[in-house]
């Protein structure tokens, strides 16, 4: 893998599989893994819902642009960002210059069913008083979401398309793209 793919940058929407793919993917590469939402969890010394619930989403989002600045010292890892965290252009951009960014992209029925069926607590799919949406509800903010942060998304290096195949399918699939990126950006890869 040329240096282009030493740090690999999952992103997409919540629900689009990227903690679950990404240990996977960085077994199958011999690469660490890092969780940002985990890696900010810890820094904090509380989880995601308390940080948005007591000290708000403009600090939960300081504290996820200081924890992706830090993987920037890391070499073969893979990273699953937050799904806010490439929409902010600063992040965007600054992930675009030192790695290879994947956009893994779901439709929006498949996140609904994955979402809804999901056991974590995602403080952005609650209501006014902390409760989950129903379903209808849940596709009107998911699409609203989805509408404001796909153009960021589309942004990224390799765009792979999540159909409802088997996760194995879907890592191969993120080496083969990122692999193919990486000999186009540098012939010597």
């Amino acid at each position: 893998m040329s240096d282009f793919g030493r740090r690999i940058y999952l992103t997409g929407f919540m629900g689009s599989g990227k903690s679950t793919i990404g240990p996977i993917l960085a077994n199958v590469l011999g690469y660490d893994f890092v969780d940002l939402d985990e890696a900010v969890e810890e820094r904090a010394g509380k989880p995601v819902p308390q940080i948005f619930a007591e000290d708000g989403e403009a600090a939960f989002r300081a504290l996820e642009a200081t924890m992706l600045r830090e993987t920037g010292a890391r070499h073969n890892v893979v990273v699953a960002l937050g799904g806010g965290a490439m929409t902010v252009e600063d992040n965007l951009q600054w992930a675009l210059a030192n790695g290879a960014v994947v956009y893994l992209k779901v439709t929006l029925d498949s996140l609904i069913r994955r979402l809804r069926r999901g056991r974590m607590v995602r403080p952005l799919l609650l209501d006014d008083a902390g409760q989950r949406l129903s379903t209808a509800d849940l596709r009107e903010k998911i699409k609203a979401l989805m509408d404001r942060r796909e153009p960021f998304y589309e942004r990224a290096h390799v765009v792979v398309e999540i159909a409802n195949q088997r996760v194995g399918i879907t890592v191969d699939e993120v080496v083969k793209a990122v692999r193919r990126y990486g000999k186009g950006r540098n012939p010597k890869s």
